[in-house]
């Protein structure tokens, strides 16, 4: 559950078990071990994790030899205390102890192992098992140290920690020798990437070298968003015309409360500059509503900035306090409802910006990597534009295998998250 970045943690982790000897079931009731990757940005997330572990833990009623394992963020976070919410855990394992999984396993005893500690950023034997052999996540760095005050993620990933140019190389060139088209490199901030002299821009222009078909990134924080990637964003034709750029709010007071180091004004500016220099831009973000001391005026600047800048598409939240960020020692003084009602004015608005935004698409052409069928309609295909925007593809050609085949596809028909096309000849 969570990020991109669990889903990459859990690919590795899966490749670290299989090199020991184990095998992936999709069918838990065979499973001997069963591990639960887990997310804490936001209260309700844990509700989930919590819930989902009580009734995996029905499995080893039945066969006391299966071990039950929460890794991640959620584990890193409450630790010991995971116990008493789900006493039938045998491993608690934080953030950068699951990879050593494997050497766990053969300690374990008859008490649950819980393991918290953050160690020196190392190079990982393992190849990674993923579920999408076109396009795959590759992390460039873990960690952060913004601390927004609202954000738990720099307490449970621990400092920033960047990987070696070189190691990125040659996992981006593995992928491509194994059939890969696109990567989306990832880190809670890669704006401040670095490796000696080379920077988050220099990075993506040694990727841009191998022959890899498309080259996303995430996430970008914008106060570090230079002049110089801004320029290697818009000159290097594999990296796709996507920016997601999390804004969190438009009022200046609530985003100096938030520690977030850019005021609305300098977020317009670098939103102004991108656009002038990428074009076909496709612009996402992050927006929270409710968060202490919001007050009516603060909500109307956020949908004033949303209404001037009209994003793609955006992650919308009301504000969970976590323990342990600055945030949570202020008083949460915007009632439930006031939150909800924000919550689903801010969707109403962004729904309507989006669906305007994918009309004036109608017609033109997008350059689609196909990654499956629609979950929808079997008969039709699916996939990412490069503009992140999910495509679904009458399949004019239902004698061939589409899957991991970039096509052009012309745009008939849209919705607000949704774009619908057929195959151009």
């Amino acid at each position: 559950m969570g990020c991109q970045m669990n889903v990459y943690d859990s690919e590795v982790l899966k490749g670290i078990l299989s090199k020991n000897g184990y095998s992936i079931t999709d069918r838990p009731e065979q499973a001997e071990l069963i591990i639960v990757n887990t997310c804490s940005v936001r209260e309700h997330a844990e509700i989930r994790v919590i819930g989902r572990l009580n009734e995996l833990s029905g499995y080893k009623l039945k066969n006391p030899d299966v071990k039950l394992a929460v890794i991640g963020c959620m584990a890193q976070r409450l630790g010991e205390r995971f116990l008493k919410e789900v006493p039938a855990l045998d491993f608690v394992l934080g953030t950068e102890e699951l990879f050593n999984f494997p050497d766990y396993l053969e300690k374990k005893g008859e008490k649950p192992l819980i393991a918290l500690s953050f160690s020196e950023l190392k190079e990982i034997d393992s190849s990674p098992l993923r579920k999408n052999k076109f396009s795959a996540f590759v992390a460039i760095s873990r960690g952060c140290e913004n601390f927004c005050s609202y954000c738990i993620v720099p307490y449970v990933r621990g400092p920033e920690k960047k990987r070696k140019v070189s190691e990125i190389i040659k996992e981006v060139q593995c992928l491509v020798e194994s059939g890969c088209k696109e990567v989306s490199l990832i880190g809670q901030n890669v704006n401040s990437y670095k490796d000696d002299e080379a920077d988050f821009a220099d990075l993506l222009s040694e990727v841009s070298k191998i022959d890899i078909k498309r080259i996303r990134f995430m996430t970008s924080h914008p106060k570090d968003l230079s002049p110089k990637l801004i320029k290697a964003i818009s000159n290097l034709e594999k990296v796709c015309e996507h920016l997601h750029l999390p804004l969190q709010s438009g009022s200046d007071k609530i985003l100096e409360k938030m520690n977030r180091k850019y005021n609305s004004g300098e977020y317009l500016r670098l939103v102004d500059s991108v656009k002038s220099k990428v074009e076909n831009l496709s612009l996402t973000t992050d927006l929270i509503v409710g968060f202490p001391g919001e007050k009516e005026e603060d909500f109307q600047k956020t949908l004033e900035m949303v209404e001037k800048i009209e994003f793609d598409s955006a992650f919308m939240f009301k504000y969970s306090p976590r323990e342990g960020t600055k945030a949570f020692l202020l008083e949460d003084d915007v009632p439930k409802e006031v939150k909800l009602e924000r919550l689903q004015a801010l969707i109403e608005i962004q729904k309507n910006i989006s669906r305007r935004k994918n009309q004036r698409l109608i017609s033109k052409t997008e350059e689609v990597l196909i990654d499956g069928k629609s979950k929808r309609d079997k008969l039709k295909w699916k996939g990412k534009g490069r503009s992140n925007k999910t495509v679904i593809i009458s399949d004019n050609k239902k004698d061939k295998d589409l899957l991991g085949e970039i096509v052009k596809v012309r745009i008939t028909e849209v919705d607000s998250f949704t774009l619908f096309g057929e195959i151009q000849e």
